[in-house]
């Protein structure tokens, strides 16, 4: 497993590379939730939380390589 640590948050990505979890370090996993990854390493789906993934966990993934262009939200 590859974990991954933001400045507020602490992203797992299991040796699969098809899910993965992420959690924020005050709040733990009530401010957490499940990552979801296709084929592709495009994610697709998550869990946890309402609204948009934070930015952090985004721009984490997309270091790891993984396609979250999906899940950004649009910018005015």
């Amino acid at each position: 497993m590859k974990t991954i640590n933001t400045e507020n948050f602490e992203v797992g990505i299991h040796d699969d590379r098809k899910h993965g979890w992420f959690e924020h370090n005050e709040y733990g996993d009530e401010y957490g939730g499940m990552l979801w990854f296709n084929d592709d390493g495009i994610l697709y789906d998550y869990d946890g939380i309402g609204g948009y993934l934070p930015r952090e966990i985004l721009d984490a993934l997309e270091a790891e390589g993984f396609n979250v262009d999906d899940m950004r939200p649009e910018e005015d």
